[in-house]
């Protein structure tokens, strides 16, 4: 699509985040977490809920219930301590499994074949004030002793180094808003998970619509990463709206502002 062409400097209305949950993605097997009934069998540490849009996909030689379609979006519908149902539309009729998944051989410990669930797309964090990035590189020295005969010299020879490891970290001010599902609301939460598996992020500081209502990721300029959530702040006061600051530190980035990491 079209591009404006401007010299006129980004402002911060242009940026959003994009989230995707922590405690969405999971392995499982293809035979025995697919029972015939509306209940999916998912680990226990699951962070899902109601409303979450999944995507399934069939990994090595492993086969999905024929009630689903791997690739196609589905919505959870109902959510407990070890189980899930899904929907073919967001509030809609659970979906009623076969049980014919599988072959037992996805069941085999170690075994490569199984059926991953993960949440199917970024939402967008309508909570958010501020962010900040710090992407900084560490420092490998390669000083080495003189190749031959060191010349006799008034100073001290220099150091040399080459840049090591990128090191990502920010923070985050979101406000608190009564709605408990809100998704700022859901980040906090995120930070006090044991493990954080699957939570990514994107950063946009140019956020451009691709005309249907989403960004289009090849004109607008961002950072997407894997997310770990290190706790949060809160600051309550009669003459200012409720907020929490979260820490976070990216891994595994795959573009930083138009650059492929990967």
């Amino acid at each position: 699509m079209p591009v404006a062409c401007s010299q006129s400097a980004i402002s911060g209305s242009e940026g959003s985040v994009y989230f995707i949950p922590s405690g969405t993605s999971w392995c499982l097997k293809d035979f025995s977490d697919f029972p015939a009934g509306t209940a999916i069998t998912v680990p226990t540490n699951q962070d899902y809920r109601v409303g979450d849009p999944v995507v399934f996909a069939e990994e090595g030689s492993a086969n999905l219930d024929s009630a689903l379609t791997a690739g196609t979006t589905y919505y959870v519908t109902a959510v407990t301590a070890s189980t899930i149902s899904v929907s073919a539309t967001s509030g809609g009729t659970p979906i009623t499994l076969l049980g014919d998944g599988g072959t037992g051989t996805a069941d085999t410990a170690g075994s490569a074949n199984h059926i991953a669930i993960s949440y199917s797309t970024y939402a967008a964090v309508c909570q958010v004030a501020t962010f900040s990035v710090d992407l900084t590189r560490d420092e490998i020295e390669t000083t080495t002793l003189p190749c031959g005969v060191a010349a006799v010299g008034k100073y001290a020879p220099t150091k040399s180094y080459i840049p090591g490891y990128l090191d990502a970290s920010g923070s985050m001010t979101v406000y608190f808003t009564p709605d408990q599902s809100a998704l700022s609301n859901r980040l906090l939460a995120n930070s006090l998970l044991k493990r954080q598996d699957g939570a990514r992020v994107k950063l946009y500081v140019s956020t451009i619509d691709d005309g249907t209502g989403q960004p289009d990721d090849n004109a607008s300029l961002f950072i997407e990463a894997h997310v770990s959530i290190f706790g949060f702040s809160v600051s309550s006061a009669p003459e200012d709206a409720t907020q929490a600051e979260i820490n976070f530190r990216l891994s595994d980035a795959t573009n930083i502002f138009g650059n492929l990491i990967s």
